[in-house]
């Protein structure tokens, strides 16, 4: 057995998928991909990693993609940097050059271990660390909290005989967190000697699903039930209030209350962090490292365990919040028709210009609703299709600037006979800028053509200001690969 075939048969116990897009340094080690072994092709190497990180959402899994050498790398670190704060589990191996050479620096080598972002590199000298370098690869990217590790692999020992592994990880990552039952009773302590208490929902309630209990917390203390900025993932079944994007605004709206109980997520994932916070934060998180960082009290443990044993102990209060109702437009109708017409498939959104009335109406949808926490762009398209490559349904809901990061990702649908369903909300320009702009410039309107691009990747589109027409035509059964545009403006 050589060192490629060996990374095979270790791998093959967590998946047997791959995404990547390879060069010269990576030839010797995919001569030996198994035949059970799936690898589907990018043409960019950064939709290779959104693809692995669909695959991470749908399965649980740590995702394996594999990037060619530095240009590759580099090409993808947007990627990598959304994967860190997003917490997927990723395995990038990096084709790297002749052990023997590193020093002298040829071209498309590098020192992984400056390389920004990832939450571990590792890089791979001689064929005895191989197997050590994978394993560990592995298991630091699914513990908590789960991130992308990237393992270098140079291309000269990929063909060395190596002795018989016997290694067996199964890549998942396992969200055990237990709860000390004295830090309940605090909390509920303190829940129960305030008089309004405000219940902040994150993430983490859609991975451990506690959609249900943070629902029953909220009504027992009379909140309403607030979302953490910028959330990736449904953070309960019902939704009053998306917090806004500046610290100042969730000064204004968290700062009438006595005390504020983060569940599952964060508060600091704001676009303008303008002010400090000024309130009362009891946070309770299953990351370890959210944990460390923040100064306010913050209890490590799973959400759902630590509702379901605080529950019984919190004293019902009386609510005193007044609500305005949210205005509907063009957008709001128009994801209300949609979520009519999904039948299970996932959202994956990428809409910078409509990101909260998108998610008030779409993130509601337990296990069915993605986005990414870091505000990068390219995002959805790849890591729509890596969620369909490992057996899911989904339609990806981006932006007509949004679309133009990734439009590659198409190709591999086509190439692969993967279905692929795709709504772009056309708002002629970059109307997320425009909106917070005081000033006009031409370069907040470029005007695009998303479909002629679809149409060459071999996509059936269809442009429309009507929107019942646009989202029954684009979920109309037959219908393989679709795009539809539906103009705003």
């Amino acid at each position: 057995m050589n060192v490629a075939e060996s990374i095979f048969k270790t791998l093959s116990s967590s998946t047997t998928t791959v995404y990547g897009n390879p060069g010269t340094t990576e030839i010797s080690f995919l001569k030996y991909l198994p035949s059970e072994f799936r690898y589907f092709l990018a043409l960019h190497d950064g939709p290779a990693i959104g693809m692995a990180s669909g695959y991470s959402l749908m399965t649980g899994k740590v995702g394996v993609t594999n990037t060619h050498a530095a240009p590759g790398l580099m090409n993808s670190l947007g990627y990598v940097y959304s994967a860190r704060l997003d917490r997927t589990p990723l395995l990038i191996t990096v084709g790297q050059q002749s052990s023997t050479q590193l020093l002298d620096e040829p071209i498309l080598s590098v020192d992984l271990r400056t390389v920004p972002y990832a939450k571990d590199v590792i890089e791979v000298r001689r064929k005895e660390e191989v197997s050590k370098a994978l394993i560990r690869g592995i298991k630091t990217a699914v513990s908590l909290p789960p991130g992308p590790v990237i393992l270098g692999l140079p291309y000269d020992i990929m063909e060395e005989e190596i002795g018989n592994t016997e290694s067996y990880i199964s890549g998942r990552v396992e969200w055990n967190c237990p709860c000390n039952l004295l830090d309940v009773e605090m909390v509920a302590e303190e829940i129960n000697a305030v008089n309004k208490v405000a219940v902040v929902a994150g993430y983490e309630l859609d991975i451990v699903d506690a959609h249900e209990e943070v629902v029953e917390l909220a009504r027992k203390v009379g909140s309403p039930i607030f979302t953490e900025p910028h959330f990736s993932r449904s953070p309960g079944s019902k939704i009053d209030v998306i917090l806004p994007r500046s610290a100042s605004g969730i000064n204004r709206i968290l700062g009438q209350y006595d005390l504020v109980l983060l569940l599952g997520g964060t508060l600091h994932n704001v676009l303008y962090m303008d002010q400090e916070f000024r309130f009362n934060i009891l946070q309770i998180t299953m990351d370890p490292e959210e944990k460390s960082k923040r100064i306010w009290r913050t209890v490590l443990c799973n959400p759902k365990d630590f509702l379901r044993h605080l529950l019984p102990k919190v004293r019902e209060k009386v609510g005193s919040h007044d609500l305005k109702p949210d205005n509907k437009n063009k957008v709001t109708e128009l994801m209300e028709y949609l979520v009519s017409k999904l039948n299970g498939h996932a959202i994956f959104e990428e809409t910078p210009s409509h990101k909260e009335v998108v998610k008030k109406v779409i993130g509601i949808r337990k296990h069915l609703f993605f986005s990414n926490r870091s505000g990068f762009l390219g995002w959805a398209l790849p890591a729509s299709l890596g969620y369909v490559t490992a057996g899911g349904k989904a339609v990806t809901l981006i932006g007509d600037g949004s679309f133009h990061f990734s439009p590659q990702t198409l190709w591999t649908a086509s190439y692969y006979d993967l279905e692929m369903r795709i709504m772009i909300l056309n708002n002629h320009g970059y109307e997320s800028l425009r909106g917070r702009a005081d000033y006009q410039a031409n370069f907040f309107n470029p005007r695009t053509q998303p479909l002629k691009v679809a149409e060459a990747y071999g996509f059936e589109t269809f442009e429309t200001d009507h929107l019942a027409d646009g989202v029954d035509w684009l979920m109309e059964k037959g219908g393989k690969r679709r795009v539809v545009e539906i103009v705003l403006k």
